[in-house]
């Protein structure tokens, strides 16, 4: 058997190789232009777990009915956050890190330059409690990033005269975007027998601040320069559901049905909009010369759409799995007070598997769990009515982690690896990601009554 030193020098491994990785991305910023539309890129919204299986979730539930506690305890098990519905399979206290590592090429439609960028960014912290493992009800905690805006374009032109059409001096515009959108939310599950459901409420805000900065580029005159800016944030409480139905087939087969949905709602917003003229200090800070225009906290409304989701996972107890789901979302409902935008409702179809070889074999990688997927599907993103199509292949790892054979404690290291392509050579912009993901799964058994003393 493997030994546990082994084990531990693997994990460090990892763990040191994901650190080299970070540092290699610290230096470098996400640039997407698209992240300009709607509230940004949306970022991947299933455990890291099931992102190397296409980023399944409807009908993923982690849980062995044989747990009793006596004879069989659990092992280190995945937190399902995008269908609440699983919580009440939770039968160990599980705390959830995760955080990915981005590499990103932009391809501009008749330009042989290329754009290559790499980052580091955080995917979810969560906390999943047992309430009653005798009567199936858990709770989780948690917060994980939605979308992010962060872009930053450069254009260069010859102005013209108004009155003459003669051409005058070249200007340099910046468009320039950050922001992203978060949800911190608490979720309960209930299984009554085979049928389980679940919720999660919390609080959904986010920010966005984009401008334009213009500027004459003259050998001897020096022009301030103009700054069109709007800073946009919204927050308000959400509610989205789920519910999932477990079938045992026989012959450790689980077929697993599941549905989750998010409903439209409107969001409390407030804006600021300033228009100046200024000048760059020594570290590329804006310095005002000028208000031309401002006005500060406008109220407003920003509606975010509904989205449903439905699948299914058959599995075979400690052997493979196999699922599906299909994603909807009405994004034609998206508005900015009011406004809508460059957006559009789209669907997603995601497929997924994974293989443990010998889940209690002396070998340690045959313990170990292997996944593969796809998903594909238009982007919410439309512009100039151009349908983004995207597409991700992936394939991912869960590495089991145990002090000792004794202990209570569990750890998983799950990996995924996915390559994912928005866009193609027709349209203005084509968008390759390489995204390294990785999530640590920390369970222990708490508030256990001792059998002895």
């Amino acid at each position: 058997m493997r030994s546990v030193s082994a084990t531990k020098q693997l994990v460090n491994q990892l763990f040191l190789a994901v650190l080299l990785l970070c540092g290699m991305a610290a230096n470098a910023q996400e640039n997407s232009p698209y992240s300009r539309y709607g509230w940004g890129n949306l970022v991947p919204s299933t455990p890291i777990a099931t992102r190397g299986m296409g980023g399944i979730g409807a009908g993923y539930v982690d849980f062995d009915p044989r747990y009793n506690f006596k004879n069989v305890y659990p092992r280190s098990q995945t937190v399902n956050f995008l269908n609440p519905a699983s919580y009440s399979r939770l039968k160990i206290t599980s705390f959830d890190l995760g955080f990915e590592v981005e590499n990103q090429v932009l391809r501009e439609q008749n330009n042989p330059e290329k754009y290559k960028a790499s980052y580091v960014n955080f995917s979810y912290l969560q906390l999943g409690i047992p309430i009653s493992r005798k009567h199936n009800f858990a709770m989780v905690m948690g917060l994980r990033p939605i979308s992010r805006v962060n872009y930053k374009i450069l254009s260069n032109r010859l102005e013209d005269n108004p009155g003459t059409g003669n051409p005058i001096d070249s200007s340099l515009t910046t468009y320039e975007g950050t922001g992203g959108s978060y949800q911190a939310y608490a979720g309960l599950g209930k299984a009554f027998g085979k049928f389980s459901i679940g919720a999660n409420v919390g609080y959904f805000f986010g920010t966005k601040d984009f401008s334009t900065r213009k500027e004459l580029v003259n050998d001897s005159i020096i022009y301030n320069k103009l700054n069109n800016q709007t800073k946009i944030s919204f927050g308000g409480f959400f509610l989205n559901g789920g519910a999932q139905y477990a079938a045992d087939l026989g012959n450790s087969l689980r077929l697993v049905l599941g549905a989750t949905a998010t409903l439209k709602h409107d969001y409390n917003a407030s804006t600021d909009f300033i228009i100046q003229t200024f000048q760059y200090d020594g570290s590329g800070g804006i310095i005002g010369v000028d208000s031309v225009y401002a006005e500060e906290n406008v109220k407003g409304k920003i509606s975010f759409p509904a989205s449903y989701s439905g699948g299914f996972t058959l599995e075979k107890q400690d052997k493979w799995m196999i699922g599906a789901d299909y994603v909807t979302t009405s994004w034609d409902d998206f508005a900015i007070y009011g406004r809508g935008d460059t957006v559009a409702s789209n669907w997603k179809v995601k497929f997924g598997a994974q293989l443990i070889p010998n889940a209690f074999g002396t070998n340690y990688w045959g313990r170990v769990t292997y996944r593969v997927g796809f998903n594909f599907g238009p982007d919410y993103i439309k512009y100039k009515n151009q349908e983004l199509n995207q597409y991700n292949i992936t394939a991912g790892f869960g590495f089991p982690v145990r002090p000792n054979r004794f202990s209570n404690q569990y750890t998983n290291l799950n990996l995924s690896l996915e390559y994912g392509r928005r866009g193609s050579a027709s349209t203005q912009l084509q968008e390759n990601v390489f995204r390294l993901a990785l999530g640590f799964t920390l369970s222990d058994l708490w508030f256990v009554k001792r059998r002895y003393d």
